[in-house]
């Protein structure tokens, strides 16, 4: 059996690193205790004051500084510390042209947001925007780009045309038959509208099936008449038909 045998030379040593090692933790104990004086202070003076600025981050085009200023000014009368951050969020998200927004306490007394702008990709019916995650929304009195396609169908059916769109776009995108426009009626079915104004009738089955007919025997059949054309109607197991536009005024009268 070994045992450990400590003479009074050792039991001193020990005894004076047992005391260095406690003078260690109490110089660090008091640092700690001094940082947390020093940050209760700083609170004090910093975090029981009103905010005295609100900062405002990020690209906008069409959200004006002063519509965030106008929702959120109202929640920050108070103490700087004292904020709802979720109150602020929900005030500037719920702007018709905002998609997200960041909100967060900037010492001292600041409150700073980082917004993202929504893009507009389509028109939805009449008075609506689609931005890039599909999501519909008002566009307001702000100027809306001339060129979008317009879009429409059932409420809830927003992604799945954009879809469907822009999958048929990919296909006809470079043909005279590309399209502006695609709306699925409340009975499902299917109509597009090229850029040069022919409706293009799907009916309810995937529009997509109809595109080797378009791209192989409308446009051989139809491509040097396409103005004259008013309608396609693809709702046939095999073919097409065609209904034409009425003859202007000025082409009766030659």
């Amino acid at each position: 059996m070994s045992a450990l045998t400590m003479t009074a030379d050792d039991f001193r040593d020990s005894e004076a690193t047992d005391r260095y090692g406690l003078g260690r933790m109490l110089l660090g104990a008091a640092a700690l205790l001094a940082i947390g004086l020093g940050g209760w202070a700083v609170f004090r003076v910093t975090g029981t004051q009103t905010v005295s600025q609100l900062r405002i981050e990020g690209h906008l085009d069409r959200v004006r500084p002063q519509d965030i200023d106008t929702v959120v000014r109202p929640l920050l009368d108070t103490r700087f510390i004292e904020v709802d951050l979720n109150q602020v969020h929900a005030a500037v998200a719920a702007l018709s042209w905002i998609a997200r927004v960041r909100v967060e306490r900037a010492w001292p007394a600041t409150v700073r947001l980082h917004v993202w702008e929504r893009e507009p990709v389509a028109r939805w019916g009449e008075h609506s925007l689609l931005d890039l995650d599909a999501q519909v929304f008002d566009p307001g009195e702000r100027e809306v780009p001339a060129d979008l396609p317009l879009l429409s169908g059932a409420s809830g059916t927003a992604s799945q045309v954009i879809g469907m769109y822009r999958r048929m776009q990919a296909q006809l995108g470079d043909t005279p038959l590309a399209l502006n426009g695609l709306h699925q009626d409340a009975r499902g079915d299917w109509t597009g509208i090229t850029v040069s104004g022919i409706e293009l009738r799907f009916g309810r089955s995937d529009p997509t099936a109809s595109l080797p007919t378009l791209l192989g025997p409308v446009l051989q059949t139809l491509s040097q008449r396409l103005p004259e054309v008013a309608h396609v109607d693809l709702r046939y197991t095999n073919g097409f038909s065609v209904g034409w536009r009425e003859p202007s005024s000025a082409t009766q009268g030659k």
